[in-house]
């Protein structure tokens, strides 16, 4: 379990709102940021897939990142076309797990944020590289895409084959697909807007 101040929750709320994003609405988080390159999704991907997510769910979608993100995330929006939110830079890592305990999903690659929403329970769509595919999330509702290659378990931190087809073998399409699968779970399941656990101030 990952806990955040009440204090942290108030920060990260009044950065979505200065942002231009709106606290009583549901939000997604899209994270496109990763350290290694070999476990990165393209951004223009990420922002094809958010554009499809954004328009049957009516989320706002709120970027995420460190400033090593801040370009790939303004990359996955103009992908996106569609207005969005970036805090890409603006979160310490207790206002950004609070982002992702408010969020319905959070679509990223193998990365820190894909086990905070683990620990938090905040349902994820994960483009998960097979560099050294053994920590999948599973603590809460979760989708891993990626493809099958024969070089899977290289553990570089570069593709060396050059190719990097366990990621761009899936399609925009499948990770929007994805995400509408576990959207409508947690209607079903009846999920509150603002499902956040934050430890006393």
């Amino acid at each position: 379990m990952f806990e955040y101040s009440a204090a942290r929750r108030d920060a990260a709320l009044q950065k979505l709102a200065q942002a231009g994003g709106r606290v009583d609405r549901p939000w997604i988080v899209v994270h496109p940021g990763s350290t290694a390159a070999s476990r990165r999704y393209p951004p223009e991907r990420f922002g094809q897939a958010a554009r499809q997510i954004a328009a049957w769910s009516g989320a706002r979608i709120v970027f995420s990142g460190g400033t090593a993100d801040i370009g790939a995330c303004m990359q996955a929006q103009r992908a996106m076309v569609v207005p969005s939110v970036s805090l890409a830079g603006m979160l310490g890592l207790g206002e950004l797990g609070a982002l992702i305990g408010g969020a319905r999903l959070l679509v990223c690659n193998n990365s820190g944020p894909a086990h905070l929403a683990a620990a938090i329970g905040t349902p994820s769509v994960v483009l998960y590289a097979l560099t050294n595919p053994q920590h999948t999330p599973w603590r809460a509702p979760t989708r891993v895409l990626n493809r099958q290659v024969p070089c899977r378990d290289c553990l570089c931190s570069v593709c060396p084959e050059g190719h990097h087809a366990c990621l761009l073998g899936v399609l925009p399409e499948e990770v929007a697909d994805a995400a509408l699968e576990l959207w409508r779970e947690q209607i079903v399941r009846g999920r509150p807007l603002q499902a956040a656990r934050a430890a006393a101030a």
